[in-house]
């Protein structure tokens, strides 16, 4: 069936990217996700390759100046994880990952890095439209409230972080996405 790709190639990947952190191997993670992220036998194993990618990747921006020294790193894990939120989002809100990869997100926003930053600031608009978007489909209402817990616990942080960013860290250019990403934060906690 559609799974056996997935179900192939990811433990392959993923031990590869073990021994070597090229960012392509995130790359080929979210062409996996466009492609099969919608099909339901698809989305644990597609959720297992995520988080199975996510430890070395994070080990790797732990490094000193990790996301300064990896940025296509940054830019490819966030393009992963923007491809999760479209095509399986309530897959990805009610994993473990999620937490750590919008932790990531938050530092990740200060990276004075065209393409990582314009990744990270659509991962993170994308995320918070999810809680707006396409109210009539069925999983609307855990959608919402799935972002409404991660905002909860991460929002005010995250808020905190796009102000400072905008003051100090990043050319003019970068500050439409920026934007952008505060705007979706009003649609769901406007008073």
């Amino acid at each position: 069936g559609v799974a056996v790709p997935v179900q192939l190639l990811s433990p392959q990947m993923v031990n590869v990217y073990r021994e070597h952190q090229h960012s392509c191997f995130l790359y080929l993670g979210s062409i996996l996700v466009d492609e099969y992220g919608m099909e339901e036998g698809c989305r644990q194993g597609l959720l297992d390759m995520l988080q199975a990618l996510c430890i070395p990747t994070f080990q790797l921006l732990e490094q000193p100046n990790g996301l300064q020294n990896h940025p296509d790193t940054v830019d490819d894990l966030f393009r992963l994880a923007a491809r999760f939120i479209q095509r399986s989002p309530v897959t990805l809100l009610r994993s473990q990952v999620m937490i750590p990869i919008l932790q990531w997100a938050i530092a990740a926003t200060t990276l004075d890095h065209r393409d990582a930053n314009c990744s990270v600031m659509k991962f993170l608009r994308d995320l918070i439209h999810t809680g707006v978007a396409n109210d009539h489909e069925e999983d609307f209402e855990v959608r919402k409230e799935l972002i409404n817990q991660v905002m909860t616990q991460l929002g005010q942080q995250l808020v905190n972080q796009l102000l400072q960013t905008c003051c100090f860290c990043l050319p003019p250019y970068t500050l439409p996405d920026v934007a952008e990403v505060l705007w979706e934060i009003m649609q769901i906690d406007r008073p």
